[in-house]
């Protein structure tokens, strides 16, 4: 995957800061082009573009060790350390985030937010007690400083190892508006007393058109910096160096220079713009966040659909609340933060936050939705299981990106959302099939106000027609009538293939049922098929999945049954489009026909 700026991680320690200038908007250039060919995440490396080359032109990566939090920023160190990003995000080949089985100049796979520091202070700790000498930098943005887990490593001691740089990305955005009080401290931190008073003595002395006035309010500036930004990082055992223009190449490379002869931990504090370069990134940085090829938007699914229903029922019930961290247009709440900006409430990226956030304005009446990726879930369980599902509030949790999410790959599947969720006591659990069920299962969870979970996939999400509401006694809908054999699918895109499936099947007429409910099961409907030949079908990991739940139904019944399950196996599944990654774990129409095939020759 040789890319056509091949390897310049060494080559640019010799170049002058003119060559340098020349190589980022070249690499600028490229990024915009590739991330229009292939998709990906675009705001956010055009802002970082500079700073990447000023710390390969500085540091020896990779014996030195450079760690991206998040990741998604890491299109100019991948060009630098000669990959291709003609194929990013595709099948075989760049994937959008950093891996070390890419390349050696990836010390880890990163895609969430919040561990770097972490990350960086146990290499320093591994380093000094084998006798290394490497430098260790962690580059992490101004939203990522707000998690908890970002926050733990830095105030756990005062005391962080040597060699150990934090580099503070500071674009003043989180994927939408950075709301966090971390970055209001950072970039407007209210000044101690002694500095308000200079404050007022030099506004009352000094006119604006005085010389000496304006120096003073240079000093002022510098006064308010010093002490507000360089004691708060100091007290977290960091010299602060900063701000930083990380635009200007010659700056860059002059304090990265000098941070690198010093032996000290240091955090250095670098401003840039998300979406520099490109006009229209820096007039709307969370459009271009994360794009499609072409940078086209899609308008037919879940996440508009989500969108739109909270709108129309918030008009309805004041007490209906929506809450996210840090996603508002990923999860499709752009719309209702115009109409409803009160009852929209983004913990930024906290998710242990938000959910226990969530449990908190439940318990006081309010009627909370928290609207998240499935694998942003991951880092919420305990929240989920003590403050909400231990307690019964009514909070609804709408999974978006539940299943195979395509090109974002490893870090962002959500395939082990059913394994983890579905176990959890008092919580419901449901899977439409389509954006009209949407609707109608969220409405039936609603109304139970009870804690409960919906999940859905990314992507174009056709109707699949059905008329049975959901209902206490009608949890699933049968689609298709069939003889000898069912499947037993759950998921849009499950439902979708199953009934794909049938007709590729013909004559064979398996019976389809759309299992809407995954906890709790529909006993109606598993007692009255336990005599067919039976497949459970989903996209989310067969170990734990909603297949095993089936299997334990009957088990606990002492019920024999014929019965396959087809779901993913565990794996951490890399980027691809969606459709191919289904068709790698078997999990296509057509890998369902041959089940079907199969079963309906089997004896018995």
């Amino acid at each position: 995957m040789r890319g056509v700026f091949g390897m310049l991680a060494e080559e640019i320690k010799n170049y002058t800061i003119k060559q340098l200038k020349s190589l980022a908007e070249e690499i600028r250039s490229e990024i915009i082009e590739k991330v229009k060919d292939c998709g990906g995440h675009l705001s956010s490396n055009l802002g970082a573009v500079e700073l990447t080359i000023a710390l390969h032109k500085v540091f020896s990566f990779p014996q030195d060790k450079l760690i991206f939090d998040v990741g998604h920023q890491c299109y100019a160190h991948k060009l630098l350390t000669g990959r291709d990003l003609s194929t990013l995000r595709k099948q075989g080949g760049t994937s959008g985030f950093p891996d070390p089985e890419e390349s050696g100049y990836d010390p880890f796979v990163s895609g969430h937010s919040g561990p770097s520091v972490a990350l960086g202070i146990g290499l320093c700790n591994a380093r000094d007690l084998t006798g290394g000498t490497e430098k260790v930098i962690s580059v992490i943005g101004d939203a990522s400083l707000g998690n908890g887990l970002a926050l733990e490593a830095m105030f756990s001691s005062e005391e962080k190892p040597k060699n150990f740089i934090v580099v503070l990305n500071d674009n003043g955005m989180a994927i939408n508006q950075n709301t966090s009080a971390l970055y209001a401290t950072i970039s407007k931190m209210t000044a101690k007393k002694r500095y308000r008073r200079f404050n007022s003595f030099v506004s009352k002395t000094f006119k604006d058109t005085s010389a000496f006035g304006r120096n003073l309010r240079k000093i002022k500036y510098s006064i308010k910096g010093w002490l507000n930004k360089n004691a708060f990082f100091e007290r977290c055992g960091f010299k602060y160096v900063g701000p930083v223009n990380g635009h200007d190449l010659a700056e860059l490379v002059s304090v990265l220079e000098g941070i690198r002869s010093i032996d000290e931990p240091v955090l250095l504090h670098v401003i840039t713009q998300k979406g520099h370069g490109y006009t229209a990134a820096e007039e709307d940085p969370a459009r271009f966040h994360g794009v499609n090829k072409n940078f086209a938007q899609q308008e037919n699914s879940f996440s508009v659909a989500l969108g739109r229903l909270l709108s129309d029922r918030a008009e309805k019930d004041g007490s209906l609340v929506a809450v996210t961290a840090a996603m508002t247009d990923g999860v499709g709440l752009s719309g209702f933060a115009e109409r409803f900006p009160t009852r929209l409430f983004d913990a930024g990226i906290c998710e242990s936050y938000a959910v226990a956030m969530a449990a908190g304005m439940a318990k006081g009446g309010l009627r909370p939705v928290v609207c998240i990726y499935s694998t942003f879930l991951q880092r919420a369980v305990d929240q989920i299981v003590h403050d909400v599902c231990l307690q019964g509030l009514p909070v609804i949790f709408c999974i978006d990106r539940a299943g195979f999410v395509g090109a974002d790959g490893k870090t962002h599947q959500g395939l082990m959302d059913v394994a983890f969720l579905r176990s959890v006591p008092g919580l419901d659990f449901y899977a439409p099939k389509d954006c009209a069920e949407l609707a109608d299962v969220f409405d039936f969870a609603y109304a139970k106000g009870r804690p409960a979970a919906i999940r859905y996939p990314n992507g174009y999400a056709p109707n699949l027609g059905g008329k049975m509401r959901i209902s206490d006694y009608y949890l699933w809908e049968t689609l298709s009538d069939g003889k000898d054999v069912c499947v037993l699918a759950s998921g849009a895109r499950a439902v979708r293939r199953a009934l794909e499936a049938k007709k590729l099947v013909s004559p064979f007429g398996p019976k389809i049922v759309n299992c809407r409910s995954i906890s709790p099961l529909d006993g109606k409907v598993l007692d009255a098929v336990a005599q067919m030949k039976l497949i459970t079908f989903e996209e989310g990991y067969a170990s734990g999945g909603f297949g095993s739940a089936v299997a334990e139904y009957y088990a606990r019944k002492g019920m024999p049954v014929r019965l396959k399950i087809m779901g993913s196996e565990s794996a951490f599944v890399s980027h691809a489009s969606a459709e191919e990654q289904a068709e790698r774990y078997r999990l296509t129409a057509k890998d369902l026909a041959l089940k079907i095939q199969a079963m309906y020759r089997m004896e018995g």
